[in-house]
């Protein structure tokens, strides 16, 4: 049975096992800010696909090629590093605007 000392422990080992397992994980890169909203780039597709190449591919791991298709980028990712990547751009700016592809 346990001592008072040992429900205490019990119970912050539990909160903490919650707070860390159901922490909402972000997808932030340290240094990269978005420079227009989803909205203009929906418009604008063509400029997505540079500032992209530009400024957030290269602190990203894993971008194979990234190309237009259909009013989207479609975005080749390595399958080790595809739900880290994808969850970083996807951060930034809208699903929508995108077709994530595995390689």
């Amino acid at each position: 049975m346990l001592k008072p000392a040992g429900c205490v422990i019990f119970i912050l080992v539990m909160i903490a096992f919650f707070v860390i397992c159901f922490k909402p994980a972000t997808h932030a890169v340290e240094g990269y800010e978005a420079p227009n909203d989803s909205e203009y780039y929906a418009l604008h597709i063509g400029e997505l696909k540079t500032e992209l190449e530009d400024n957030l591919f290269p602190l990203l791991e894993g971008i194979v090629d990234c190309e237009e298709a259909d009013g989207q980028l479609r975005v080749f990712i390595k399958d080790a590093s595809f739900a880290d990547t994808a969850g970083s751009i996807a951060y930034y700016y809208d699903k929508e605007l995108f077709i994530f592809e595995k390689v």
